[in-house]
């Protein structure tokens, strides 16, 4: 059996080189590593310059977005399973062939992610989630989720009702850390390529349920993941392209279940947070930056 880590890069700066590193001592003869990079404007990719021969590079004139550019690693590899692995991910040790066993011990699992934690220690709670119907979004985006965290019915994006340290079958996992079966990705045609940046990994998961698969969730398995450096080069694109693709996930998946009325609703509130993200992210921008020199203050005034 034979893994091969997809690695799609963008201005990740030296988290890159710290993923590649933690990846390759658990390789085997059989398994590769295949970074994609897209276009990226900073060092990252040139850092991994003295791995030659060690890593497969695939450098692209421009950015595709990353449901292509893993379509694109796949393409270049022949392996029994895929793991993609974000560039601002580090696996733990032992997580490779773990994540690995429990596939190979589990023939109905098409897809199955690991525990994925904050560099803080703290479970990242996109690592496992539910799909974003119309009711599990308006319970995340009324806050209801959070009021409820162990409520089945309230708490169904991030499904905080689960243990984190038990295996679960669940609706998705975060493609910053998931492993597929080969012939899974095979026979699903790869990741939707509508979806440029933002939930293309719960669109596979969700194809994969509609064919019989089942997704897992498999804490055996730890990455820490220090989310969001590739996305801080581009904040307000990145959050303009988050609510766009939720638009997408719903017309592809939801539309034609939806009452029409719930449906103009939902497509206006979209767009709407869409063209808005950028005055978003520069005003939460700011924020962040009073709050961290309110701390330096109170540091300075000997006050906790």
């Amino acid at each position: 059996m034979s893994v091969s880590i997809v690695t799609v890069n963008y201005n990740s700066g030296a988290c890159l080189r710290r993923m590649a590193d933690s990846a390759l001592p658990q390789m085997g003869p059989a398994d590769s590593l295949v970074v994609v990079d897209n276009a990226s404007m900073d060092d990252s990719f040139e850092r991994l310059a003295p791995l030659a021969g060690k890593i497969t590079a695939i450098s692209n004139m421009d950015n595709r977005g990353f449901a292509r550019a893993v379509n694109q690693g796949v393409a270049a590899i022949a392996s029994d399973y895929i793991l993609l692995l974000n560039p601002d991910a580090v696996l733990a040790d032992g997580a490779l062939r773990a994540l690995e066993s429990f596939m190979a011990e589990r023939p109905d699992a098409g897809v199955a992610g690991g525990k994925v934690l904050e560099p803080d220690g703290s479970l990242q709670l996109a690592c496992r989630r539910g799909f974003p119907s119309p009711w599990v979004a308006f319970c995340r985006l009324s806050g209801l989720s959070f009021v409820f965290p162990r409520s089945k019915l309230l708490a169904g994006y991030n499904m905080t009702y689960l243990d984190e340290n038990e295996i679960s079958e669940v609706d998705a996992v975060s493609g910053s850390f998931m492993m597929i079966r080969r012939s899974a990705f095979d026979s699903l045609e790869g990741f939707d390529e509508d979806y440029f940046l933002y939930a293309e990994d719960l669109d596979f998961c969700y194809r994969a349920k509609a064919a019989g698969m089942k997704v897992y969730y498999y804490p055996g398995a730890e990455a820490t993941h220090e989310k969001g450096v590739c996305a801080a080069s581009a904040p307000g694109f990145a959050k303009r392209e988050f609510y766009r693709t939720m638009w997408t996930f719903h017309s592809k998946h939801y539309k034609r279940k939806t009452f029409q009325p719930l449906n103009w609703l939902i497509w206006a509130a979209a767009n709407a947070l869409a063209l808005a993200a950028p005055a978003l992210t520069r005003l939460s921008a700011k924020s962040g930056r009073r709050r961290v020199k309110a701390k330096r203050i109170k540091r300075l005034l000997g006050k906790k």
